[in-house]
């Protein structure tokens, strides 16, 4: 019985590693085919509008994927000292994966509209979905290294600073450098908008739709990845337990029985 039971233990691990690693490949393997057909579709746009000319698409969709690298970075590092600068690399560059769903404001009639409605829907698509898995990434370590609390917190401040991040892109103009080459200048124009936010009322809805929905888009695909289960420790006597356990029962055995006793004679001896 022992024997079975670590067979069929052993078999349900190397499954559940099997589908671990195949859903690792097949999100890879989509969002690269997503990033790429993007950027197909933008490079070979016919008529691109004036305002939004192919070098600007092509660059917005190169900025969205940075967040990726960041995160996996953050991700396989293992050493702490290095989270910090990889932490606030990722976060500097993670509004411009929601930013392409904004691209959506440059639709307008004509000739193309249908293909630039698939253009950017497919855009706004890969971008929500480069944010998102750069989020699960670094949620995920940090769950690791600071627990479960302190991972969703993270979320939800990622969130809200990069629905931030989108307004000041979209309507203030600033970029990701900015906050390196200007900090004081992103930084002031930022809080008088915070400050008071209904002043800017166009601002302030966008960044609760954008916050919104890409929020709900990260619980989305949480709710779907598999969550790691306790690692299960064995106690260092568990085996030795189930070797005595396997072997068969000692105290209904007879001892064998003994061999007969030797009866030895005197021997008489005669004259």
């Amino acid at each position: 019985m022992s024997c079975l039971s670590s067979c069929q233990a052993a078999t349900h691990g190397w499954q559940t590693a099997l589908m671990t690693y195949s859903r690792r490949v097949a999100l890879i393997v989509s969002v690269v085919a997503t990033t790429g057909l993007t950027m197909v579709l933008g490079v070979t746009d016919p008529a691109p509008p004036p305002i939004y000319p192919t070098r600007f698409f092509v660059w917005n969709l190169v900025l969205g994927c940075i967040p990726v690298f960041f995160a996996a970075g953050f991700a396989l590092v293992r050493r702490r000292i290095w989270l910090i600068p990889l932490g606030l690399g990722w976060l500097a560059f993670l509004p411009n994966a929601p930013y392409l769903v904004t691209d959506l404001v440059h639709l307008g009639s004509g000739v193309e509209v249908w293909r630039h409605v698939m253009q950017y829907g497919i855009a706004a698509w890969t971008g929500v979905m480069l944010g998102v898995v750069s989020m699960h990434l670094v949620c995920r370590r940090i769950e690791r290294e600071f627990g479960a609390v302190t991972g969703w917190i993270a979320v939800v401040v990622s969130v809200g600073l990069c629905a931030i991040g989108v307004v000041i892109g979209r309507f203030q103009r600033w970029n990701s450098w900015d906050l390196v080459t200007q900090p004081g200048v992103v930084a002031a124009t930022t809080l008088g908008w915070v400050r008071s936010p209904l002043a800017h009322v166009q601002p302030t809805g966008v960044a609760l739709a954008v916050g919104a929905f890409f929020g709900l888009a990260y619980l989305t695909l949480w709710s779907l990845w598999p969550s790691p289960g306790p690692a299960r420790v064995v106690p260092a006597d568990q085996f030795a337990r189930d070797d005595r356990s396997s072997a068969p029962p000692t105290h209904n055995r007879r001892p064998p029985p003994s061999p007969p006793a030797r009866s030895i004679h005197p021997t008489v001896c005669t004259d």
